[in-house]
């Protein structure tokens, strides 16, 4: 129970800093919401139907949103020494990765609740929640693109912490990993969006899910056993 109890101890500290401060949280809302606000105007939304592209449009502005967060926290630890003091602790390093990566998935899952909502009602004509039956495959969808996005920024931006273009690495080095699942993800959410589907889109929606479910736990294994070689980098 000991390696549960130091990963419960780290992902509490983060959750609970993040709560006092909102930084990271207000910042990556306001950015979606700012990102929204030029799509509406770059595709006149209100004139035009951006259901087909509705999928593509949704992740793009979760990715960068995802990474600003994500640089935002690890900067935040560095400059503040917080992370010297974890580093100094008897703790396993992939303990350390699991409990970052958790802590930057739940804030990432909270920013998108709020944000998906908006972004459908504005955007969006036929969204998920008007065929119920597609609520479940668009939320399993999210849940495993921010678990891909969530690991894979965790590990880019412990990666890039020590180095000075700290802002610029992690989108060089985190897009090129997170391009397999790109494609998957936006087919789930686009045509979970899309209104009735037929047998074709409802097998690529399934075969979009076994790639996502197999690029999570690949990497989720590989990048939390190299986790030790990074930091000692």
């Amino acid at each position: 129970m000991l390696p549960l109890r130091q990963l419960w101890v780290i992902l509490k500290k983060d959750i609970l800093l993040e709560l006092r401060t909102k930084e990271m949280i207000l910042s990556m809302f306001i950015f979606v919401l700012l990102t929204m606000l030029v799509f509406d105007a770059a595709f006149m939304a209100d004139k035009n139907d951006l259901t087909t592209f509705g999928g593509g449009l949704l992740w793009l502005a979760f990715i960068f949103m995802s990474f600003l967060g994500l640089n935002r926290s690890f900067v935040h630890e560095k400059d503040e020494g917080c992370f010297d003091g974890l580093l100094l602790s008897p703790i396993d390093r992939s303990i350390i990765y699991v409990a970052k990566m958790l802590g930057n998935l739940i804030l990432i899952s909270v920013v998108e609740a709020a944000a998906i909502p908006i972004f459908t009602i504005f955007f969006i004509r036929y969204p998920y929640y008007a065929h119920w039956d597609h609520l479940w495959p668009f939320v399993v969808g999210v849940v495993l693109g921010n678990f891909a996005i969530a690991g894979v920024g965790t590990f880019v931006a412990t990666l890039a912490i020590n180095t000075k273009r700290r802002e610029q690495l992690l989108p060089i080095l985190g897009f090129p990993l997170l391009y397999p699942v790109m494609g998957p993800i936006v087919i789930i959410s686009g045509t979970m969006m899309g209104g009735k589907i037929g047998a074709l889109a409802a097998k690529q929606v399934a075969g979009s899910m076994q790639i996502l479910v197999a690029y999570d736990i690949v990497f989720f294994v590989a990048m939390a056993m190299i986790y030790d070689m990074v930091l000692g980098e």
